[in-house]
């Protein structure tokens, strides 16, 4: 088996915008043009956008993910919201000494966290292979030094493609409540069209 996942990819709508996670691409430049262009989506959808306040959500989600170099990242962009609705990214697990073998349960015990009961884990087929599905809500860091831990929503599906010996992960994260619901669906849909 070979770790090659080079012609890895997925589907998703324009309301996606792929993040510059690699390369040595300045990410200011790349906000405001990236800016110009949803505030042009806006306006073809009826919403109004504000260039300044998407460059610099842009700017800042794109270097958070960034940060954890996952192999592709995607933000979710809402016609009229000026800040990123949820992130998406796409990411591989290797086996390594301590883990010569990245399974289905080791994904669902390693990425499962407790913070309000256990997880809701399930076991899915999709397209590109065996999965493990994990929706699970999170405490995150305070955004402030007496502010409250805002709750992050995350949905994780996990996959072991036949053709590799590593995992494939696709992790979801978002804060609004209200999206809870939707965007199960669009990410599940999303993780139908995995393929390498």
């Amino acid at each position: 088996m070979t770790d090659d996942l080079s012609t890895l990819g997925l589907e998703c709508s324009e309301d996606w915008v792929p993040f510059p996670v690699t390369g040595t691409i300045d990410l200011s430049y790349w906000a405001r043009y990236q800016a110009e262009e949803l505030v042009e989506r806006y306006a073809r959808d009826g919403e109004k956008g504000n260039a300044r306040a998407l460059a610099r959500d842009l700017e800042r989600a794109a270097a958070d993910s960034r940060s954890r170099e996952p192999l592709c990242a995607f933000g979710w962009y809402i016609s009229g919201h000026q800040t990123v609705a949820a992130v998406l990214e796409l990411d591989a697990i290797h086996p390594d000494e301590t883990y010569p073998e990245v399974t289905l349960d080791l994904l669902a015990e390693s990425m499962s966290a407790t913070d309000f009961g256990p997880p809701d884990v399930r076991r899915v087929r999709l397209p590109l292979g065996d999965a493990v599905r994990i929706r699970q809500n999170l405490v995150d860091e305070r955004k402030r030094l007496f502010g409250p831990r805002p709750v992050v929503r995350i949905l994780f599906h996990g996959v072991r493609p036949p053709t590799t010996d590593a995992a494939v992960t696709l992790m979801v994260s978002w804060t609004e409540p209200v999206l809870d619901e939707p965007l199960e669906g669009i990410v599940d849909g999303i993780a139908r069209t995995l393929k390498l």
